[in-house]
């Protein structure tokens, strides 16, 4: 936020650390989630993302490699989106993904909070930071809303109360090996928080369950009111549009199937709002939000982002006792304030200039007369049934993975089909191919797959004639995949070429040459040869490399040689058809020298 304007800060920018610092490590909650927005978001937090949010397929190893146990993202079961094209490599991000299994029938998970804890890069401070706001961990580009604040312990800024509650609750549900609940919860008592230019944290809440909620008290003598949501219901309308007298002025600005479906309501919440705004649907992952009775024209197709509608939620409200807004995850309904739905609210006073920053918001939605609305939009069967069958699937997902000798099989403990009878359910591993579930059955064996490819990440999709609705689910393997899949899986990824310009940036700390390309090019093999084509020899990292690393940290060269030694040995059990000769050459002759030259180091370094 700034002075006029609400500043164009994205959620990447927030959770990025600054120069001279790292992620120790970081606590993500959402409702709906995608795995090249979790992608984009571990490169920020590895201070590797480029301009566009993204980066290279070595930026990519060294976040995996830099983050492992350090990140978990918590989003509600059922809303976890595999893009239409997957690269085989997303299949490790099962290990940075945790669920939260409300069944949404009755209630969801909902909050959208990034907790981080930055360590500077010598180790002589440390630091927080927390967002909150309504964005989604997706790559929906609808308005969205949020807050940063830094914290530091014995820092200048305030004591806000509910942030150490947030984070222990976030811990309890991420399972981070040496992050828990009771940790956090006690670190964050003494950090203090300082808010951005113009606003004061009055306090933060995690809402759950239903006991003591409702909306905001009313503020003494509100002369302005704003509520911006996308979804609505008449209860909480009728409640926030009593607040002020009769000479109250009452802005209300959502989407307009919403303010048609309140306009046709016999108890009329529409009539305490002089001033009806509307901007566009929001994308459809953010659409199962409302439940299906405060629903209309829900779609739940994951395709790509839609053009930029409304997903802010917020209330203002200006009275005699100054300026006060509400930011967070909540919508203008009964399950956001009142519950059961698990929401984040944050209560912040600010001066006129941050004030003015929502008139300019405001400015850009469509006014509409009262009788101008139409009648609400009549759901489309299908796509309620299969939205209906989803929560079912979700909600009651309690299926395990085994592994043996024929391949991977799922296991549920109860037969994992949705009672409407016309809707079928297929399920496959992340990046392979999906096998239909019969109905009365609790076991789906699966094709057989590479170590490298194990992955507790499942696709479910739901089919009904040809309509069709996809998302991830995790099935817990016991023991879990750990490093050796990891591994197995980028030396795959990352062909002998971008494998030793990795090396060369783990050695010099800086990027080398184009970095495989793109995190998600999946190249095919004229690609690689045309790559091949502009000399092989400034790959591999020279001996001037080894020998500065050397220089700069010795106990750094021990951890790059574990690495290389390991991955070595990967590259030479591939088979033929998966290397050239080419790449085989060059990884030989690279072999040869880092043994020469490595060893001899790690020997004189242990005299």
């Amino acid at each position: 936020m700034s002075t006029r304007r609400w500043s164009n800060v994205s959620y990447l920018d927030a959770i990025r650390p600054d120069p001279g610092w790292r992620t120790e490590y970081a606590l993500l909650a959402t409702y709906s989630a995608d795995l090249v927005a979790l992608v984009a978001a571990l490169l920020a937090l590895a201070g590797l993302d480029d301009d566009r949010g993204s980066g290279s397929k070595v930026d990519f190893a060294n976040a995996v490699d830099a983050l492992a146990d350090r990140v978990r993202l918590v989003a509600q079961a059922g809303r976890l989106i595999a893009p239409p094209k997957t690269p085989k490599i997303l299949a490790i991000l099962d290990r940075y993904v945790r669920e939260v299994s409300l069944h949404e029938s009755v209630a969801s998970w909902h909050p959208k909070v990034a907790l981080t804890k930055q360590v500077a890069e010598d180790g002589s401070a440390s630091q927080w930071r927390l967002w909150v706001g309504s964005r989604n961990l997706t790559r929906d580009l609808s308005w969205d809303v949020g807050v940063t604040l830094i914290g530091r312990v014995g820092g200048s800024g305030s004591d806000t109360p509910g942030i150490a509650e947030l984070g222990s609750t976030l811990a309890q549900h991420a399972k981070l090996p040496s992050v828990s609940g009771s940790k956090i919860k006690s670190e964050l008592r003494h950090v203090r928080w300082d808010a951005p230019p113009g606003c004061t944290l009055k306090s933060l809440r995690l809402l759950t369950g239903e006991e003591g909620r409702t909306v905001p008290p009313e503020p003494p003598r509100v002369q302005r009111l704003v509520v911006v949501s996308p979804f609505l219901d008449g209860t909480i309308i009728e409640a926030l549009g009593k607040w002020g007298d009769a000479q109250a002025s009452r802005t209300l600005v959502s989407t307009r199937s919403e303010l048609a479906k309140l306009a046709a309501q016999a108890g009329k919440p529409l009539a305490a709002f002089s001033d009806l705004l509307f901007l566009d649907t929001p994308a459809p992952d953010d659409l199962a939000e409302s439940d299906a009775a405060e629903r209309e024209n829900a779609a739940a197709q994951d395709e790509e982002p839609e053009p930029r509608g409304l997903h802010a939620k917020l209330l203002y409200a200006e009275g005699s006792s100054g300026r006060l807004i509400w930011i967070g995850s909540a919508n203008a309904t009964r399950r956001g304030w009142v519950g059961p739905n698990s929401e984040v609210i944050a209560e912040i006073e600010v001066t006129p200039d941050v004030a003015a920053g929502l008139d300019d918001f405001v400015k850009s939605a469509t006014t509409i007369r009262h009788d101008g609305l139409g009648g609400p939009v009549e759901p489309d069967e299908i796509e309620e049934r299969l939205e209906e069958a989803r929560k079912h699937v979700a909600g009651s997902w309690a299926v395990t993975q085994r592994l043996d000798d024929t391949g991977p099989t799922l296991v549920s403990t109860t037969d994992p089909n949705p009672p409407d009878t016309g809707i079928e359910l297929s399920a496959g591993l992340l990046g392979a191919a999906q096998i239909h579930w019969p109905r009365g059955t609790t076991a789906l064996p699966l094709p057989r797959v590479a170590q490298g490819d194990v992955t507790e990440l499942v696709v479910c999709r739901l089919a009904i004639g040809g309509a069709s609705v996809s998302w991830l689910q995790r099935a817990q393997i016991d023991p879990p995949p750990g490093e050796e899949r990891d591994r197995q899986a980028l030396a795959r990824y990352l062909d002998p070429r971008t494998f030793l310009l990795w090396i060369r940036s783990l050695l010099t700390g800086e990027p080398c040459g184009d970095g495989g390309g793109d995190w998600d090019d999946q190249a095919d093999s004229h690609s690689r040869k045309a790559l091949q084509k502009s000399g092989p020899t400034w790959w591999a990292p020279t001996i001037e490399e080894v020998l500065k690393s050397w220089n700069r940290d010795p106990s750094s060269l021990t951890l790059i040689d574990k690495k290389v030694r390991q991955y070595l040995k990967l590259y030479e059990q591939q088979a033929d058809s998966e290397l050239t000769p080419e790449e085989r050459k060059v990884v030989a002759d690279f072999c040869a020298t880092w043994q020469v030259v490595c060893r001899s180091l790690l020997m004189e370094g242990q005299r």
